[in-house]
């Protein structure tokens, strides 16, 4: 078995314990929903309503089901507890306070309900039909009414709240979702209300009827009057093992507060923000809100919208691997190693992070943003190319010549680089820059960029022959590759703003493009793209050149095609390339005439 930190084996049951609490969570929902839909046919009559109230009583009813509610309802209301004794900090946003309120509520509001109906069927033999349910809380005792709605509205708010922030996350989960299910949301309650209100009335009439109140009592069958006097007496021991439980949660928190004073103490620095100290345990989100660092968290810490991501820049002490939801989380917005949910990340030591998104984000936001939003390096091979003499060529043209021969250009070698993996960076009037790698590793990234030169060599053969009829003399290119570290990141602004990479490889890739003039080549790549790309190349094809900005001469090497290249050969022997064909010329050496 791998070696785990304590700290990881202590976090390694919160993600079955929230699959657990969702879970449980969504079946009673549809639990509450039918009860709401049923209590809506009180609108049509007393009798429609106690059948459906029978039918749905008798599925209900049926053991494996009656389990399973009973199970999830145990489950939901454990879970809960149990997350919130181990929460670090109680500083929970209003939206959490309200559901947290309203779910502890439910079981105190709606107690004498439940017990009242599927407790005393199990254990004193009542057969509580609907109609026992309207006698017992309109004409018994009128309180309930009050008790009962308050519960039925308690339970489908926190059902609500807890729905919609589970799905708004999900891939299927559309902006549509959220007026509809508002409409929804107060539709049901009220239907209901008004349905159970509508039948209350009905049923206060039916009781004057002597006949009906025999029949009703012979249909709850009470054996025994006791039987109440027992009842009453469960009740008030699930009120007491309710309260027991809120107060164990309450002592846990203080016992858990009092430990943490005790325990070491670490450094959590922000990039852009303060220095916290906090005792070691706690996440990096329950730090920032603990100190009063503002720190986005749309989804309340659950590990969900992934607002809280945090890039972590120094570390005393290596931090230990996310979980598997963390882990889903991360794989979805593509981040990279160093970056981390604020939420989920529990130093074991002294740390730097950055927060990586403003703390006013939305969920709408959050989604459109990229892994690059905030930059960082990544090891690319750069691409510039540039038609030459172009200026010259086209200064008698007019203008929609020169147009439909740039957009002509563009398109063809355009989608060579899209077909290999590449990103066009940026369109330069005759020219363009392009990017190999951002999504890929550094060895297929070299290659593609080699790959595509050789396509777009070929392809501008086919546009030059296409094009004849139009041109004095054919589109001449010139192509220059270089690997290395840049700085990605989304720059520019409003809708100029998009993903570009700057740094001294870009510089030298321009270089090298501007080269391929001099060496009388098409294309002109460095020393480090046959190292990335791991290619044999002949010492006599390797020169060197001075390049503005750079102290030290780039070796590079001016050929005609990359075919002109080998791949070394490996264990499994070498990849096979695409060799030019003999009987075509093909372009120049390097020092003879480009009629490419």
């Amino acid at each position: 078995m791998p070696k785990s930190s304590s700290n990881q084996i202590g976090t390694a049951w919160h993600e079955p314990l929230k699959r657990m609490r969702t879970g449980s969570g969504l079946f009673l929902f549809f639990y509450v929903l039918v009860h709401f839909t049923t209590h809506s046919l009180g609108l049509v009559s007393h009798e429609v309503l106690s059948t459906a109230g029978e039918v749905t009583g008798e599925f209900w009813g049926f053991l494996p089901i009656t389990i399973l509610l009973y199970s999830a309802l145990a489950v939901h209301f454990i879970t809960s507890l149990v997350g919130m004794a181990f929460r670090h900090t109680l500083q929970l946003s209003l939206r959490e306070w309200i559901q947290a309120g309203l779910g502890l509520s439910i079981p105190f509001l709606m107690l004498v309900h439940v017990m009242g109906t599927r407790f005393a069927s199990a254990k004193y033999g009542l057969e509580p039909s609907y109609s026992y349910v309207l006698v017992s809380t309109f004409i018994t005792s009128p309180i309930y009414i009050g008790m009962n709605a308050a519960g039925l509205i308690a339970a489908w708010v926190h059902g609500c709240i807890g729905l919609y922030m589970w799905s708004r996350f999900k891939d299927w989960y559309h902006p549509w979702f959220e007026p509809v299910g508002l409409v929804l949301a107060t539709l049901i309650p009220a239907t209901a209300l008004a349905g159970f209100l509508s039948a209350g009335r009905r049923v206060e009439l039916l009781v004057q009827d002597p006949a009906f109140m025999e029949h009703y009592r012979a249909e709850l069958n009470v054996p025994d009057p006791r039987t109440w006097t027992s009842l009453n007496a469960d009740m008030d021991a699930a009120r007491w093992g309710l309260i027991a439980a809120v107060l164990t949660v309450i002592i846990l928190q203080i016992l858990r507060r009092a430990a943490r004073r005790r325990s070491k103490e670490i450094t959590i620095t922000y990039l852009d923000g303060p220095k916290v100290v906090v005792n070691k345990g706690g996440t990096v989100l329950e730090a920032s809100q603990s100190a009063g660092v503002p720190h986005a968290s749309v989804c309340g810490g659950r590990g969900r919208c992934s607002t809280c991501r945090v890039q972590i820049i120094e570390s005393a002490v290596p931090s230990t691997p996310p979980l598997e939801a963390e882990s889903r989380v991360l794989e979805r917005i593509r981040a990279p190693e160093d970056v981390r949910l604020a939420c989920q990340l529990r130093p074991e030591g002294d740390i730097k992070v950055q927060r990586l998104l403003p703390s006013d984000v939305t969920v709408k936001t959050a989604q459109t943003l990229s892994p690059w939003s905030n930059g960082r390096e990544k090891t690319v091979t750069v691409m510039f190319v540039d038609l030459r003499d172009f200026t010259k060529m086209t200064e008698t043209r007019l203008p929609f010549d020169v147009v439909y021969l740039i957009n002509q250009f563009s398109k063809a070698m355009g989608e060579v680089v899209e077909s290999q993996g590449g990103r066009i960076d940026k369109f330069l009037g005759d020219g363009f820059m392009a990017l190999f790698g951002v999504d890929s590793d550094v060895k297929p990234a070299a290659q593609a960029a080699l790959s595509s030169a050789g396509e777009m060599i070929l392809q501008l053969r086919t546009l030059n022959q296409q094009l004849a009829g139009e041109l004095d003399e054919p589109l001449r290119m010139g192509i220059g590759l270089h690997t290395g570290t840049v700085i990605l990141g989304e720059m520019g602004y409003g809708s100029a703003r998009g993903l570009t990479a700057i740094g001294d490889t870009v510089n030298v890739a321009s270089r090298l493009e501007a080269a391929t003039k001099s060496l009388s080549c098409i294309l002109c790549i460095s020393e480090d793209v046959i190292t990335a790309a791991e290619l044999d190349v002949p010492v006599s094809a390797q020169q060197e050149i001075s390049v503005r900005g750079k102290r030290a001469k780039v070796s590079i090497f001016g050929i005609n095609h990359p075919d002109e290249l080998t791949i070394k050969e490996t264990a499994a022997g070498p990849p096979e390339r695409k060799l030019p064909d003999e009987s075509d010329p093909g372009p120049p050496t390097p020092g003879q005439p480009n009629p490419a």
